[in-house]
C-alpha cells in the first residue's frame, strides 16, 4: 500500500482570532501512522494564493484536505483552483461545517474536488486514504466509507455519518504538528488570565433543537465525553511540554453533566496542574448550579461566555431556546456571585423580530451584569430549521456566491421583513456602542490589557467588530 504525502489545510481568511486547527489535528492523529501528514493554518501562515502555490510546487501533495468554513467559500473556490492547475492528479477532500450542513449541494459550489465529508471523518478518512493508496475508490468500496459525499455519474450520495462513542479511541490532536506554544497572540474571545494558550474539546453532540444551529449536523444529538483520565493526560502534555497556562475548552455543552464536570475538576486539583480555564465558546445557562460554579472557580475557571441570544422571550420561544428573561438573569446573577466574569452572545436580526425586539435584546444586554457581548447578526445557515422554514415561505431563496462571502461577523446576509441588510449592520453597530460605551466597561476593558501587543491586538479586534464589514 502507498504512503500518501497528505496536506490538511485551513484555508486563510481575514481574522482577528486565531487558534489552533485542533479538528484538523484530529484527522492527522487518525491517519499519520500509515501517511505522511502536514497541517498548515492558511491564518497564521498569512496564506495568500501565491504563498500557496509555492507551497504545493515545492511539496507535491498526493491528498489535500481542506476545512471549510460557510464564510470561507469564495477563497476556499480559489485554494481548489490552485491545486486542480499545480496538482492535476492530487485528490481534494473537503469537510468541516459546511459540507456537513451543505452535503448535497456542496459538489455546486466546488465541482473539481473529489470527495468531501459530512461530520466527524476521524474513521472516514483513515478508511478513504486506505483505497485511494490501494488504488481501488469503485463505488462499492466507497459505500462503505461512513460520512463521505461523493458522485456515481450525475448522482449525488451521502453516506451514513458515525458516532464515535469511545473518544478515547479517536486519540489526542497531534500537538506536535499544531505547536500551540507558537501561535501568535489573537485567542478565542481576544481576553485571557495566563499565556500560552490550547484550546480542547472534551465532548462532543448537542441533543438540543436551537432552530438557528447547525451543530448537530455536524456531531449528532447525542452528547459523548471523554475519559477524565483521557483530558487530563492531553492537558499535562500541554502543560509538560509545551508549557501551556490556560485552556479553552471548546464544548457547545461541557456542563451538561454536572457530576462528570466535577470529577474533571477534582481531577484538575489532584494533579496540581496549575492552569487557568474559561469556555469561550459558551455553555448552557439552565445547566448551572452554585455548587457547580464554585466546584469549577476551584479547579480554575475565571469566566464563562453563554448564549443568551435574545431579550424578547417571544423570540426566545421561537429561537427554542428553552429558557426565558427571567431565568437568564437569574442564571448570570449566580455567576457573579461565585466571583466568575459572564460573557454573552446576543443575535440580532432573527426572523420575525421587530424594531421593538431588537432595542429590547440591546437594552437587555446593557442591564445584565456581563462583562462583554458579542452581538451577531443573524446568519441562515444551511441545513438548520429557521433556514428551511425561510425558504418554504418564499421569504429567502438558495444561496448565491455573494452570499457566501456575507457569512463574515460584521455583515448581513439577511434582513427581517421592514429592515435593509445596511439597517441590521447599523443596529449592531449601535448595540456595541451602547454596551462598550459606559465607564464600568471601559474601566474593566483597559485593566485586562497585558500588553502593549494584547493592546493592539484588542484594537483591531473592536474596528473589526464595528466596521469589519463595508
Amino acid at each position: 500500500m502507498q504512503r500518501l504525502k497528505v496536506l490538511l489545510l485551513r484555508p486563510f481568511s481575514k481574522s482577528d482570532e486565531l487558534i489552533p486547527p485542533f479538528g484538523l489535528g484530529y484527522l492527522a492523529t487518525a491517519i499519520r501512522e500509515k501517511h505522511d501528514v502536514e497541517i498548515l493554518g492558511g491564518i497564521k501562515e498569512k496564506l495568500a494564493l501565491d504563498k500557496f502555490e509555492k507551497k504545493l510546487e515545492k511539496e507535491k501533495y498526493d491528498v489535500v484536505g481542506m476545512q471549510v468554513f460557510t464564510f470561507q467559500i469564495p477563497v476556499a473556490q480559489k485554494y481548489v483552483e490552485t491545486i486542480r492547475m499545480i496538482l492535476p492528479e492530487a485528490k481534494i477532500i473537503l469537510g468541516g461545517p459546511h459540507p456537513s450542513c451543505s452535503a448535497s449541494n456542496i459538489f455546486e459550489a466546488f465541482p473539481d474536488i473529489d470527495w468531501a465529508f459530512r461530520g466527524e471523518a476521524e474513521i472516514g478518512l483513515s478508511n478513504l486514504l486506505d483505497l485511494i493508496a490501494g488504488g481501488d475508490t469503485d463505488s462499492q468500496r466507497l459505500c462503505g466509507v461512513p460520512g463521505l459525499i461523493w458522485r456515481r455519474g450525475g448522482e449525488i450520495i451521502v453516506n451514513q455519518q458515525i458516532f464515535v462513542e469511545d473518544l478515547d479511541i479517536l486519540g489526542m490532536p497531534s500537538w506536535d504538528l499544531l505547536r500551540p506554544d507558537i501561535y501568535p497572540l489573537a485567542p478565542h474571545g481576544g481576553f485571557f488570565k495566563n499565556y500560552p494558550i490550547a484550546p480542547i474539546i472534551i465532548t462532543r453532540g448537542c441533543p438540543f433543537s436551537c432552530t438557528f444551529c447547525s451543530g448537530h449536523l455536524i456531531t449528532g444529538r447525542r452528547i459523548r465525553r471523554r475519559s477524565i483520565e483521557h483530558i487530563i493526560e492531553e492537558i499535562k502534555l500541554l502543560y509538560h511540554k509545551y508549557g501551556i497556562r490556560e485552556i479553552h475548552i471548546e464544548d457547545d455543552n461541557f456542563t451538561h453533566d454536572q457530576e462528570y464536570v466535577k470529577k474533571f475538576c477534582k481531577a484538575l486539583r489532584e494533579n496540581n496542574l496549575d492552569v487557568t480555564w474559561t469556555c469561550p465558546n459558551g455553555v448552557r445557562l439552565d445547566s448551572l448550579t452554585k455548587d457547580l460554579l464554585l466546584d469549577m472557580k476551584g479547579a480554575g475557571l475565571y469566566s464563562l461566555s453563554m448564549g443568551v441570544e435574545s431579550g424578547s422571550d417571544r423570540i426566545l420561544k421561537d429561537m427554542r431556546k428553552v429558557i426565558n428573561k427571567e431565568k437568564i438573569r437569574e442564571k448570570i446573577a449566580l455567576i457573579r456571585e461565585c466571583g466568575l466574569e459572564a460573557s454573552g452572545f446576543f443575535i440580532i436580526g432573527y426572523p420575525a423580530e421587530t424594531k421593538k425586539d431588537i432595542i429590547e435584546t440591546i437594552n437587555f444586554a446593557i442591564n445584565l451584569d456581563l462583562k462583554r457581548v458579542a452581538f451577531s447578526l443573524f446568519k441562515p445557515f444551511p441545513g438548520t430549521e429557521i433556514t428551511s422554514r425561510l425558504i418554504e415561505s418564499g421569504e429567502m431563496k438558495d444561496m448565491t456566491g455573494e452570499d457566501w462571502a456575507r457569512f463574515v461577523l460584521a455583515d448581513a446576509v439577511y434582513a427581517p421583513p421592514g429592515f435593509t441588510r445596511a439597517e441590521m449592520k447599523k443596529l449592531r453597530r449601535t448595540a456595541l456602542l451602547r454596551f462598550y460605551l459606559r465607564p464600568k466597561i471601559i474601566i474593566k476593558f483597559v485593566s485586562e490589557i497585558k500588553s502593549a501587543k494584547h493592546l493592539r491586538l484588542v484594537l483591531k479586534r473592536t474596528y473589526s467588530w464595528l466596521f469589519g464589514a463595508k
